[in-house]
């Protein structure tokens, strides 16, 4: 090999350096991407209120690592195994390089496993292997199975009615707390069963009829079912 080619090729990798190419594995066989920043819109409850949290993605260059940041509970850097064992059994590629996966505002503490699902889809957006312009629309809450399976989680009505406040489309959510969400009017709440539905849906691949409550209903039901002493 002549010096000028080997000069050449050490640019070349400079230039794969400088730019945040990332190597991730496709059928055995490593792949290059460009880094990419992804951002999913969730939220959280603190006493009876909600807040929303923005969950951002960076996948990057560099060691395989993964680091959450934003006050983060235990729970929360739990998830970091579970949404990895998810996104694999769910058929998704393991991704190489460094993970940062930043939950703002920073200065509030996150607790729970609520995060794991816009962590997981923000992930998949950040090493292209999801494609969708529908992160900004809805809000998403859910822990993951190691299945990849959508698991109901605690504080939906109050995350839906911020969800509302902050002009959200909708919320993704187990099927489990599709109703309580959907007693907010105005909010299509989608009830998503796994992982992988989650993304078909956001990538406009398959069609949900979104959750529906007749409030007016519902309380006359249980005003149906009260028993009367008298």
């Amino acid at each position: 090999m002549t010096s000028d080619k080997r000069i050449e090729e050490e640019k070349e990798d400079e230039k794969e350096i400088r730019t945040g190419f990332q190597v991730a594995l496709e059928d055995g066989v490593p792949h290059k991407f460009a880094g990419m920043l992804a951002k999913v819109c969730s939220a959280a409850v603190n006493g009876i209120d909600a807040y929303p949290v923005e969950v951002e993605v960076n996948a990057g260059f560099g060691d395989t690592i993964i680091v959450i940041v934003g006050l983060p509970d235990a729970a929360v850097k739990e998830s970091q195994d579970r949404v990895m064992t998810a996104l694999i059994n769910s058929g998704y590629k393991y991704t190489f390089g460094r993970t940062t996966i930043n939950l703002a505002p920073a200065d509030i503490k996150k607790e729970g496993p609520s995060f794991d699902l816009p962590i997981a889809v923000g992930r998949l957006a950040a090493s292209e292997q999801i494609e969708t312009d529908q992160l900004e629309n809805f809000v998403l809450v859910g822990e993951l199975a190691l299945t990849g399976a959508v698991r109901m989680v605690k504080g939906v009505l109050p995350i839906a009615l911020r969800a509302r406040e902050e002009g959200r489309a909708g919320m993704l959510v187990a099927p489990e707390n599709a109703a309580e969400a959907a007693v907010v009017q105005g909010l299509r709440v989608i009830p998503i069963k796994n992982l992988r539905e989650a993304c078909s849906f956001l990538e406009g691949e398959t069609k949900i009829t979104p959750t529906k409550i007749n409030v007016a209903e519902l309380f006359a039901k249980e005003n149906d079912d009260e028993v009367d002493f008298a």
